[in-house]
């Protein structure tokens, strides 16, 4: 009779043999690890040099910011780092390639051969990689790539000996922001980061449209990092950004910004700025910020010098105010026409005395004004005898009309809107009341200045700033187009526009501003201003001005708006000498600019205008 074998206890040995070879197993497996520690560190590379996964960010290209003629503003282009491994060439090649380098991209040899011949890095281990170059521009890096590259007539075996002697070297583009046009509208067109995002001007505000998305790309890379042929996969393809067709006129904006830097070369303010408008379409043709700068050549106060004041900074007007003062009296001023006062050029107000400009310069003649003669001789006093004509809240109301106080339409820039006073004009004293017909008292900005002067230009209606004319893609197709558009189409009536230019027109004929302001052929309207600057709630600065102009030109037909602002300029304040040749030196070549453009279509010059009349004695 056969003796059967305990189940239980042939269960329990099927498990320890099980037990063991699984022992067995990791056993083998930690002693690979462990040799693999323990083992020559050359070895070690060779059985580390596998393939590894990696994933990489493909960067878009970033759009171009065009002026209105399709002229670059801002471009991307690469820029190359060249590096190369040191233990590629021989003593003799060496020499050759550093002579080499010097006669393609630059630099010096003794540079380049002294970096070449670091075989070892610093602790003394083997050295395959020296960086050779920065930022070599691409046209300096297509000379050496075509130096690398196939030559002509050149044999199989001259092929194969050239590609091996440069088998060493590498060029890596990286893109980088450029500005064909240096100096060209700095504070307007603005800047990106190293990383390439916009952080201010048009760079920041059109990010979104600019900066285009990123691509993404899988790979099998060996131990060096470099990718195994074949097995790279894109899995999603970069989008470029999109291009901005801008509403900027090249030849105007470089009047501009050259007539800026001789403001500020002659008479030294902490800025000065110009602004420049088509009145019937909001286009803003130009917009410069003196002191200007090189945006290829990031100074080291760039944040300050980058501020676009043309938008953001709030002042008080002074004189310019009183294109506003005199649409309100026209039209809430029965009879204003007959109105007149004698002006002697002070008056008292409570227990303040406002003056007018011609009490300072010496030149006062008392005599009796109406409004046109108040504008024409920018009299403090006469504003204000005609705001006395108005209830007290129509000032307020008229300059609400004009904008002030709220943000001209421009996303993504840096915008301020003005300031007008909180508290009901019934709760004003008089003093308040007197200042505000003539400018002070409220904060407009240039851009602001602009506007009030292209609601008179054009019989009435504001238009919404324009600053984008297109948006195209990467290939130049045209993704949107920009039409102007209507703010207010009754800020003042057609017939107040007409009379508050005729008034405009004598102080350029025979007022303030005759002296400076005279462009052949086409007859100019303008306001000078120069305003004391506020300190805080202690009143006004005897020794600061804020010297500014807002005219617009031809009279009849008016094509363009210009203002003019300075800060503390030295030398003079008055708005007339600082910022008039300025105004007549930009509508001079805005005019030529206009005649280019339109032809046969651009308003004919009067041929009677060509020469400077003699202003008509008073």
């Amino acid at each position: 009779m056969s003796r059967l074998g305990n189940p239980l206890r042939q269960t329990q040995k099927r498990m320890e043999y099980a037990f063991y070879g699984v022992g067995l197993v990791f056993l083998a497996l930690g002693g690979k690890v462990l040799y693999m520690q323990t083992m020559p560190s050359a070895s070690a590379y060779a059985l580390s040099d596998k393939v590894f996964e990696r994933r990489d960010e493909l960067p878009a290209r970033r759009g171009q910011i065009l002026a209105s003629d399709g002229t670059a503003m801002a471009v991307t282009i690469d820029e190359y780092t060249i590096s190369a491994n040191p233990r590629g060439w021989n003593s003799a090649e060496k020499d050759k390639v550093a002579s080499l380098l010097q006669k393609m991209i630059g630099g010096e040899a003794t540079f380049y051969r002294s970096e070449l011949d670091k075989v070892e890095n610093a602790v003394g281990a083997k050295n395959y990689y020296v960086r050779l170059a920065l930022h070599v521009d691409e046209e300096r890096a297509k000379k050496l790539q075509s130096l690398m590259g196939p030559q002509e007539g050149e044999t199989r075996d001259e092929r194969g000996a050239r590609k091996k002697f440069w088998e060493p070297l590498s060029l890596e583009a990286s893109p980088r922001r450029h500005y064909p046009l240096g100096n060209f509208a700095p504070q307007l067109i603005g800047f990106t980061t190293n990383s390439g995002k916009g952080v201010d001007g048009a760079e920041k505000a059109l990010e979104k449209t600019l900066s285009g998305t990123s691509g993404m790309r899988d790979s099998l890379v060996d131990a060096r990092g470099r990718a195994v042929p074949g097995t790279v996969n894109t899995w999603s393809e970069p989008v470029d950004g999109n291009s901005v067709v801008t509403t900027i006129d090249p030849k105007i904006q470089a009047a501009a910004d050259s007539t800026m830097r001789e403001v500020v070369e002659k008479y030294k303010p902490n800025f000065c700025v110009a602004v420049v408008m088509k009145p019937t379409t909001g286009e803003i043709v130009a917009v410069s910020t003196g002191p200007t700068f090189d945006l290829n050549k990031k100074p080291k106060n760039i944040v300050d010098l980058a501020t676009n004041r043309a938008f953001s900074y709030n002042y008080e007007p002074g004189s310019t105010w009183k294109v506003v003062t005199a649409s309100a009296a026209i039209e809430n001023i029965p009879d204003w026409q007959n109105k007149h006062f004698f002006i002697t050029g002070t008056a008292s107000v409570g227990k303040h005395t406002i003056h007018d400009y011609q009490f300072w310069s010496g030149h006062l003649k008392p005599e009796s004004k109406g409004l046109s003669e108040g504008i024409r001789d920018s009299s403090n006093v006469t504003m204000f005898e005609f705001a006395q004509l108005m209830p007290r809240h129509i000032l307020l109301d008229y300059a609400k009309r004009f904008g002030i106080g709220e943000k001209p339409d421009l996303p993504g820039f840096n915008i301020a809107g003005g300031y007008l006073p909180k508290n009901n004009p019934k709760e004003w004293s008089l003093a308040q009341y007197a200042n505000f017909s003539f400018g002070q008292g409220m904060m407009i900005t240039p851009l602001q200045l602009a506007q009030i002067g292209s609601v008179v230009a054009n019989k009435g209606t504001m238009m919404k700033p324009m600053l984008i004319k297109e948006i195209r893609d990467a290939r130049g197709k045209t993704l949107k187009t920009y039409q102007p558009e209507v703010k207010s189409a009754n800020v003042i009536r057609p017939e107040t526009a007409r009379e508050v230019t005729k008034m405009l027109r004598r102080v350029v004929a025979e007022g303030t501003a005759r002296k400076y302001i005279f462009i052949p052929g086409y007859p100019a309207v303008g306001k000078t201003g120069s305003a004391q600057k506020a300190i805080g709630k202690r009143g006004y600065s005897a020794g600061k001005f804020i010297s500014s102009f807002l005219g617009f030109l031809p009279m009849n037909k008016p094509q363009y708006v210009i203002a003019v602002m300075a800060d503390e300029p030295h030398g003079s304040h008055w708005g007339s000498e600082v910022c008039g040749p300025a105004f007549t030196q930009i509508a001079g070549e805005a005019m030529v600019a206009m005649r280019l453009e339109n032809g046969a279509n651009a308003p004919k010059p009067d041929l009677n205008l060509m020469e400077r009349p003699e202003p008509p004695k008073k």
